[in-house]
């Protein structure tokens, strides 16, 4: 009985680990930035779509980390080719981080978070003229 138990608890923290390691290559290939190492797994969603000649991809999730690492971890990912916009009111963070390898791929970076809240929410969208 304590072995089917251990399985159990073993599988209850493998298979999340095991989503999320998934999701990030999916991520990676489909939106061209990895998404963030501490992201919260169940947040994990991802929308995909074709229209007037381009295909689209978004990807949003949670994660724990501190906002500011957060920007800092995409900055680090997209390097110097980027533009930043950054807006604090009195209760909201947000960054938006745009982001293009060639004018016909295109990724915008999302970042938001509450003052003084500790999840940081992340919207990924990439937008490309399939060649």
């Amino acid at each position: 009985m304590r072995n089917i138990h251990g399985v159990v608890v073993r599988m209850t923290l493998v298979l999340p680990l095991c989503a999320l390691l998934a999701s990030q290559a999916v991520a990676e290939t489909d939106i061209g930035v990895p998404i963030h190492p501490k992201a919260i797994p169940s947040s994990l969603v991802r929308q995909s779509g074709k229209g007037e000649g381009t295909e689209w991809v978004q990807v949003h999730f949670k994660t724990q980390a501190p906002y500011e690492q957060v920007i800092r971890f995409y900055r680090e990912k997209t390097g110097r080719n980027v533009q930043v916009s950054q807006i604090e009111s009195g209760a909201l963070l947000n960054t938006l981080i745009l982001y293009a390898t060639k004018p016909q791929d295109q990724i915008n970076i999302n970042i938001s978070s509450e003052v003084g809240k500790k999840v940081t929410q992340v919207e990924i969208s990439r937008n490309r003229v399939p060649q």
